[in-house]
């Protein structure tokens, strides 16, 4: 079993079996009756009795209530649910598997149970300070192929009634482990593996371009030893490129396992304080459209690169010198203009490539004047756009927006 421990708290640990010592983590952490947080999916393939089994191991730790939840739930309703079910079955720790706002959920719950606040609304604010009453350990074990909110201190509310999410950024919300287990992992679709790898590459953009770009520099250092010094340091893109299409072509578990661990050291040594441009577009475009964040990526990714160049070339060509590594780039004079352009158009043939190879289902999504416009204003109530320039500017969304 491998493990790495990064600055926001989360221990990441994988393996072969990785859920095996769930019971002595959780005796370590001091919880001693468990709530196991999931879905239908992962209940009818048996993964969620393994994780009851582990977890009742040993005789010291015992499970407490069973929440099957699905992803598309209303955020307050969601919540409502899973705060009765752990308050009202004495439970003291919560172990979720699975992905997207079911881990979100398992979060804000323990946000909300750590700090006595019920209305998550209150953090919506970036000033709030919710301080810690009552420990609450909680492990993550990520379905899906892509790691990101399973690792880090980042959840996601979604108001069903006004059709927006929410950013919540509270060190509380980063679990105590994240465990990539191999078989979990492994038995997801190609079709979600490649949204991983998207969602993987959306990550290393956005870090890499982010305001804060002298300390995503120094969380890159701290961690040369890992995924992201491997990836990202020494051949930049162009070894993400290779490892996810040759991870997209294989059925070896050593491989898919191996990157997941890249987009969860990527999630924690790129965007541990914040989301980028590429995850709040994403999710702006999901609530506008009523379709999943993943099936949005593809186009945010390409609209957040032409945003960068059509409002800050000069300081977003220069974050591109950390892609040196992108083969492509030989090609074109040593102008930084000419070297972003090239760059934006060397991922956008990756993404296309993903897609047509990995994607057999994948809709394009058609947006509107109207559909502009209110992601526009869905993405004026986002706090985390880390982007360059840190303001602002509806008028260059809506026109890099097709």
């Amino acid at each position: 079993m491998r493990y790495a421990e990064f600055s926001n708290g989360t221990k990441i640990l994988d393996g072969e079996n990785g859920i095996a010592d769930l019971h002595i983590l959780f005796g370590g952490l001091g919880a001693s009756r468990i709530m196991i947080i999931g879905d239908r999916r992962l209940m009818s393939e048996g993964y969620l009795d393994k994780v009851k089994e582990r977890v009742l191991e040993g005789g010291e730790v015992a499970v407490g209530a069973v929440y099957l939840g699905e992803d598309t739930q209303d955020s307050e309703s969601a919540l409502k649910d899973l705060y009765f079910v752990y308050m009202s079955n004495g439970c003291d720790g919560i172990v979720v598997c699975g992905s997207g706002k079911l881990v979100d959920y398992a979060k804000l719950l323990r946000l909300a149970v750590s700090t006595q606040v019920k209305d998550i609304k209150k953090f919506f604010n970036n000033s709030s300070i919710g301080r810690k009453v009552v420990d609450v350990p909680l492990i993550t074990i990520p379905r899906k192929l892509g790691v990101g909110s399973e690792c880090n201190a980042l959840a996601v509310y979604y108001d069903s009634k006004k059709k927006i999410s929410r950013n919540i950024f509270n060190q509380l919300l980063s679990p105590d482990y994240c465990i990539i287990d191999g078989k979990i992992i492994s038995s997801t679709s190609k079709s979600s593996m490649a949204y991983g790898v998207l969602s993987t590459l959306g990550k290393a953009i956005d870090g890499f371009i982010a305001v804060q770009y002298a300390r995503v520099g120094i969380a890159i250092k701290r961690v040369e030893e890992h995924a992201v010094g491997r990836i990202f340091s020494k051949v930049a893109l162009t070894n993400l490129k290779a490892k996810a299409l040759e991870m997209l072509a294989s059925d070896d578990e050593e491989k898919i396992v191996g990157f997941a661990l890249d987009g969860a050291y990527l999630s924690k040594g790129l965007d541990s304080n914040g989301m980028g441009m590429i995850y709040s577009l994403a999710l702006a475009i999901s609530d506008v459209k009523g379709v999943s964040y993943s099936q949005c990526l593809p186009l945010a990714i390409k609209a957040s690169l032409n945003y960068n160049l059509r409002v800050c070339q000069e300081k977003y060509s220069k974050a591109l010198w950390s892609f040196v590594g992108w083969r492509e780039y030989s090609k074109y004079p040593q102008e930084q203009e000419e070297r972003a352009k090239g760059f934006v158009h060397c991922v956008e043939e990756f993404v296309d490539e993903v897609i047509d190879k990995y994607i057999k289902d994948y809709q394009p999504i058609i947006l509107t004047d109207d559909d502009r416009q209110d992601i526009a204003v869905s993405l004026s109530y986002n706090p985390h756009i880390l982007n360059n320039p840190r303001h602002f500017d509806p008028i260059a969304i809506k026109a890099v927006l097709r």
